[in-house]
């Protein structure tokens, strides 16, 4: 064994003890006439190789090859740096030693590698001590597609470095491209979450605090959690290819519980069939529109806190309420009772998924979740939005025209539905589409199947096609559903002897605005600071300590997740920043200024809310 070898697995070791022997690593042989990389030296004298006749680095000068490769990195925005294989290791090594002092500010270095093999032959040929010292270092070796991403959630190219060198992860092209594929997903979804939290986070907020009450009022959703492992549910979504269900849908009652999100709860009505839930979670008002003139009182509504005041209007059997996306709601929560969560993945349909998964159902069916266009149609005839477009058309502005307009509207994209035929779908649904993959493989992992009844839908992997006629031929569950509603009645929340009572409650509400008044103050006391600083009339030291001992304050303030929701994204920040001078010596106190500004914003748009509801909420 070589000197190098035995350093790096010694390193290797003692970094990662419980990794080692599972990879059972081995020094990299070389010689042998029938291996896949062959050493040999550059130009400049440093060890470079080949793979079937490939070079994996420069020919010239491998060191420089990866300088200039990581000299793209914006240190400002990088929290990861991840190697898509990285041959011998001189990027690896280069990354270290660049950020190894950077201390916590330092990005994460994720080393990559479907082969083991890779990981050999470059611990047998450079030192990897530099990379081991390295505090946020994680290898990922010979790891499943699925353990590989189930890592790298956080991550996507807006807040990682993707080191990719075509002929370095050539050995498991396809591996590599499926994982950079999920970066790429995650990077479209974190735009669509700050594109969306940037439009409507002072809507959810208003909603949220309005609502407020509900929390002490309403059950939680968790009390279905884990009673329905011996029922089928059927998930209606609005999609065009719903109407081939209808007919059927009191058959499919009487053999599932049927869950219908919110914008196919009007062409359920029209059928004659109120559903056992009904699920809505978007805040905006045209989304709680999907509710109006309807009745249901045969129906569960499962609803977040942040929805559209309106909707607890809603004539319904009971309101059940599921864990707040929003810190205010979270807040209240924590005192109250966690009320069960429901993944959103961006669609109520999956949403009203996560509830069924969460009841423990084997058997989850989907129909109408189209994810695409079946013959050039956006919503089943008869949903609230179908109605709505008949109500406003025109000679002008026709049902026909608007429909064409949604169709041209969204980057169109041609893909197949579950019988092979074209479909036409677009980028927004394809992240929709992603969701459902993951999701339904998580499901299948754990014994829950997912199907699609409706054919014309968009082919989602880990999905099955079933007919509707196998369906159907299922025995009646009637007596089942009455059961699972029935213990579920039994574990409600408010119906516990230690359930909040409204003082208590009202306690609960002081102490959150006495909360946001503390935090107030101290953003007040750190501006009056930064205005001192900035008029000269004090020394500047000794105010960026005070500021300190005010910011841990500030991250020690249980109100201060609260103030995040209406707080500047981290884009809409940059852009506050972007006049700073940051060669200036001023420049720390210019940007705590605006920092500070934006929290005491933050904070006074809750407390006016607050006070506004205080009735409603209170009294």
């Amino acid at each position: 064994m070589n000197s190098i070898w035995n350093k790096n697995l010694k390193l290797f070791e003692q970094r990662f003890p419980a990794l080692a022997p599972i990879l059972s690593l081995k020094e990299y042989d070389f010689s042998r006439d029938d291996c896949e990389i062959k050493i040999q030296a550059a130009k400049n004298g440093q060890t470079t190789a080949l793979v079937k006749g490939l070079p994996l680095h420069s020919k010239y000068d491998p060191l420089r090859e990866a300088e200039s490769y990581l000299s793209k990195i914006d240190e400002n925005k990088t929290e990861a740096i991840i190697f898509f294989s990285f041959g011998l290791g001189y990027a690896p090594l280069l990354a270290a030693r660049k950020f190894l002092n950077k201390g916590k500010d330092c990005p994460a270095i994720i080393l990559i590698e479907k082969d083991k093999h890779y990981l050999e032959a470059a611990l047998s040929v450079l030192d990897f001590e530099e990379v081991f010292k390295y505090e946020k270092l994680l290898f990922i070796i010979d790891a499943e597609e699925k353990d590989a991403e189930s890592l790298l959630p956080h991550f996507n190219k807006e807040n990682a470095f993707i080191y990719s060198v075509p002929s370095q992860k050539e050995h498991a092209k396809e591996y590599f491209s499926n994982l950079e594929s999920f970066l790429e997903k995650n990077t479209k979804k974190e735009e669509i979450n700050n594109a969306t939290l940037e439009k409507f986070a002072h809507l959810w907020l208003r909603n949220s605090l309005k609502n407020i009450h509900w929390l002490y009022e309403c059950d939680g959703v968790k009390k279905y959690f884990g009673l329905g492992a011996d029922l089928p549910f059927t998930i209606l979504a609005a999609g065009p290819s719903l109407k081939k269900i209808l007919p059927f849908l009191k058959e499919i009652k009487e053999r599932s519980v049927v869950i219908a999100v919110d914008t196919s709860l009007h062409a359920c009505l029209k059928a004659g069939v109120e559903p056992d839930f009904i699920i809505i979670m978007d805040p905006q008002y045209y989304c709680a529109r999907h509710l109006d003139f309807l009745s249901s009182p045969s129906s569960i509504l499962i609803c977040e806190n942040a929805v559209y005041p309106s909707v607890f209007n809603f004539k319904c059997r009971e309101k059940v309420l599921c864990t707040s996306m929003f810190p205010s709601g979270q807040y209240f929560e924590r005192k109250i009772g966690i009320k069960g969560i429901l993944k959103a993945g961006g669609s109520v349909t999956t949403s009203a998924w996560d509830f069924a998964r969460a009841c423990g159902a084997k058997e989850i069916y989907i129909a109408g979740m189209d994810l695409g266009y079946p013959g050039k149609e956006t919503h089943v005839r008869g949903s609230q939005f179908e109605e709505k477009i008949h109500c406003l058309s025109n000679r002008f502005s026709t049902a026909e025209k608007d429909n064409i307009t949604s169709l041209l509207s969204a980057g169109k994209i041609l893909d197949k539905d579950y019988e092979g035929n074209d479909l036409i779908t677009d980028e927004k649904m394809s992240v929709f589409r992603w969701w459902f993959e993951k999701a339904a493989e998580s499901g299948n992992l754990d014994g829950q199947k997912t199907y699609s009844l409706t054919k014309e839908s968009l082919f989602i992997k880990n999905i099955e096609f079933q007919n509707l006629n196998y369906f159907l031929s299922k025995p009646s569950i009637i007596d089942k559903k009455n059961n699972f509603f029935s213990k579920a009645e039994q574990l409600s929340e408010k119906k516990q002897k230690d359930y909040c009572s409204r003082e208590q409650f009202k306690e609960i509400y002081l102490s959150f605005e006495n909360n946001l008044k503390e935090l107030k103050s101290l953003g007040t006391e750190a501006l009056a600071l930064v205005k001192k600083a900035e008029n000269n009339k004090g020394n500047i030291y000794e105010i960026n300590q005070a500021l300190g001992q005010i910011d841990s304050k500030i991250i020690n303030s249980s109100a201060k997740d609260a103030a995040s929701l209406v707080f500047p994204t981290a884009k809409q920040l940059e852009k506050l920043l972007a006049d700073v001078d940051k060669n200036s010596p001023m420049a720390s106190i210019q940007s705590s200024r605006i920092i500070y500004g934006q929290l005491l914003k933050a904070v006074n748009e809750y407390l006016q809310l607050l006070e506004r509801y205080r009735k409603l909420n209170i009294s």
